[in-house]
């Protein structure tokens, strides 16, 4: 497994603002060099610098996680440039938070899907083969605490997010006689550009300031630093760490529906007594 971070080579997605950014500045702070991905070439070159300014070891390359071919290149190309990826972190995302079922179109379903977990599944790919090359890897997929529990008005996002975290232990189980950790990130509330990049999703125009409603959440001044959270995900990959959450009050939701799972079995195994 992955415990010494320096000279070692980190790629992340969705890496131009939110958790990205935070797992970012946390992994170059141990002493790792770090390219961040994403497919906002503009507010990716502002961050690449803002982080050069502090002294972190980046580059900033364009790409939708979605493009196969696209990856491919990308992997080579970090290979090339910086050495073996060693750790991977597949954070790209969307969200139709605010949405019924009806008003999600099968356009929006599709690409919910195709970001958030065929994205992960081709960052796997991709990568896979360099860690294995180098002997030791940890790969960090991003879920959410909408991966644990089932919330109204965001079912394409929860449907993905569970997909990671069942691929996340999947993986893990796979990959431990390889040297290669996995750990899956379920975040609560974080302040994030999430509202912001899902609207494209949605077929809404960009806009500057966050709407007053529900789609506007992850700008709230309330939600958790990212960085805090990119040096959890640090901890996570040196103590092999599966799950990393970040908002103990959602605890008791994650509870009461493990009880609703237990419940079923217990009436199950009293029909068959």
């Amino acid at each position: 497994m992955l415990t010494d971070f320096r000279d070692k080579v980190a790629l992340v997605t969705g890496a131009a603002g939110g958790i990205g950014l935070g797992m970012t500045r946390a992994l170059a702070e141990a002493g790792m060099n770090v390219a961040m991905v994403d497919v906002d070439e503009k507010v990716l070159a502002e961050s690449v610098s803002l982080l050069r300014q502090d002294g972190a070891s980046v580059i900033g390359l364009p790409l939708d996680v979605t493009d196969r071919a696209g990856w491919a290149e990308i992997a080579g190309r970090v290979s090339t440039d910086l050495g073996p990826i060693q750790v991977l972190c597949n954070n790209a995302g969307v969200s139709t938070l605010g949405l019924l079922i009806d008003d999600v179109t099968p356009e929006m379903w599709d690409k919910v899907v195709e970001i958030n977990l065929t994205g992960v599944f081709n960052g796997v790919k991709a990568c896979l083969d360099q860690m294995r090359a180098a002997g030791s890897g940890h790969i960090v997929n991003t879920s959410s605490m909408g991966g644990l529990v089932g919330f109204p008005s965001l079912s394409p996002y929860v449907a993905t997010k569970f997909a990671v975290v069942g691929f996340s232990e999947s993986l893990r189980a796979e990959l431990a006689g390889d040297g290669i950790g996995v750990s899956v990130l379920c975040p609560g509330s974080v302040r994030s550009r999430l509202w912001r990049t899902s609207r494209k999703v949605r077929g809404l125009p960009d806009i500057e300031t966050p709407p007053d409603d529900m789609s506007g959440q992850s700008a709230s001044s309330e939600a958790l630093d990212p960085y805090l959270v990119g040096l959890q995900v640090v901890d996570a990959i040196r103590d092999n760490k599966l799950y990393i959450v970040t908002d103990a009050q959602q605890k008791s939701l994650v509870a009461t529906r493990s009880e609703r799972i237990l419940r079923a079995f217990d009436r199950l195994e009293k029909q068959d007594s």
